[in-house]
């Protein structure tokens, strides 16, 4: 085993290259191939894909991801009666331990500990976890319709390894991970991280699913603080040394990384230069509606698309879906607040078919790349619903995705 020394000596070295790297143009990367349907379910090679969708959200009601509320995501049913294939990539993600009241992210709470890593793996990975149940839902597909194009991709979610046990407390113990690790040292925190890697790559492994693959992983932290931006905290996070190690680490063992930034969040011009293989940004806009003045313009969002080379995220949650906000029901806005009723339904549903006609207008559509937020369950809660006002969304947006494929 190498001194620590020898690993800060490496770290070191890390660092100044991908300081170095990060003042210079960004190349464009390939895109990799369609993984093959035999093997683990480990991907050989990072994986490009044309949509993903955003499951998680395990604290919030309903927590469970069955088999029946993965399948409006797997495959799609058009009006006509034809069913096809829905996304190609599925990205497992979770911010907080519930159960336990720790958080994965930076932020307000205490930070989850190794026992809380472990728990989060179990809920996804274990033998009755969620990733078995979207494998019974594609299996349930492949029965009807045939095998997929390729094996389902599956994206896990990285913790941030938070140097103190409460971010907002610098006098708090950075000795509480577990294993004896200092997270006050940016190798105890790395050591952690390829754990968490290394123990997903052995539980899906086990699995042994047949129509998923294990593409790779999701820097969950949705802004990454370079040295020289303004931020007091930067010298606590070491994203410039923490995120080209995880990049090498996924690398090496055939996975990709991947991340989904806030609208301009920081660091989304550098993607590349960290190591990472894929990136979308988030407009934001949704939730910009009863908001004077809009403070996340669409066109600022296309801009910085073009220019980095990004894909996009189409964003909403239920307050757009009629059925679920009925008399009393409110929505949140962007700053959590609930503000939407039901007269903002109608309203909102324009907004999603406005992230669908701005990517169209920007001509990415056939070339760029998308990634579906909806919440805890709205994509679900649309397919399911029996207004027709839903259900014609969710074809549109069905429809949308699968026209959106690479060509």
């Amino acid at each position: 085993m190498k001194s620590r020394n020898a690993q800060k000596m490496k770290l070191l070295t890390t660092a100044i290259v991908t300081l170095m790297g990060l003042l210079t143009s960004c190349a464009l990367g390939s895109k990799s191939p369609a993984p093959s349907e035999e093997g683990d379910g480990l991907a050989e090679e990072p994986r490009y894909f044309s949509d993903v969708t955003l499951v998680g959200y395990w604290h919030r009601s309903p927590h469970i991801w069955d088999a029946a509320r993965f399948a409006p995501h797997v495959s799609w049913k058009a009006p006509d009666g034809k069913e096809q294939w829905l996304f190609e990539g599925f990205l497992f993600l979770e911010g907080s331990d519930w159960m336990h009241d720790r958080t994965f992210v930076l932020g307000p709470g205490k930070s989850a500990t190794q026992t809380e890593w472990q728990y989060q793996l179990d809920l996804w990975l274990g033998p009755e976890g969620c990733i078995s149940e979207l494998e019974k839902a594609c299996s349930s597909v492949a029965s009807r319709i045939g095998n997929p194009p390729s094996r389902r991709g599956v994206i896990i979610s990285i913790p941030d390894a938070i140097m103190f046990e409460s971010f907002s407390d610098k006098q708090s113990p950075t000795v509480y991970w577990g294993d004896g690790l200092d997270f006050a040292q940016v190798e105890d925190r790395l050591t952690a991280l390829y754990w968490y890697i290394d123990s997903a790559r052995k539980m899906f492994a086990e699995l042994a699913p047949q129509y998923l693959e294990l593409s790779g992983f999701y820097i969950t932290s949705e802004e990454i603080y370079l040295p020289w931006d303004i931020d007091v905290n930067c010298k606590y996070k070491n994203w410039d040394i923490i995120v080209p190690a995880l990049s090498e680490h996924c690398h090496a063992r055939g996975q990709g990384l991947y991340w989904i930034p806030y609208h301009m969040g920081p660091g989304y011009k550098y993607w590349k230069k960290l190591g990472i293989d894929q990136t979308w940004m988030q407009p934001n806009w949704y939730w910009d509606h009863k908001v004077q003045g809009e403070p996340h313009p669409f066109a600022k969002t296309i801009a910085a698309i073009n220019e980095y080379d990004m894909g996009m995220e189409l964003e909403f949650e239920y307050s757009c879906v009629a059925a679920q906000m009925g008399p009393g029901v409110m929505g949140p806005d962007g700053f959590g607040k609930l503000t939407f009723t039901a007269a903002d339904v109608q309203p909102l549903q324009n907004r999603v078919r406005h992230y669908m006609k701005e990517y169209k207008d920007a001509g990415l559509y056939g070339v760029g790349s998308i990634a579906l937020y909806s919440g805890s369950n709205a994509f679900t809660q649309l397919a399911t619903s029996h207004d027709a006002a839903d259900r014609a969304l969710y074809d549109e947006l069905c429809e949308f995705i699968i026209g959106n494929r690479f060509r």
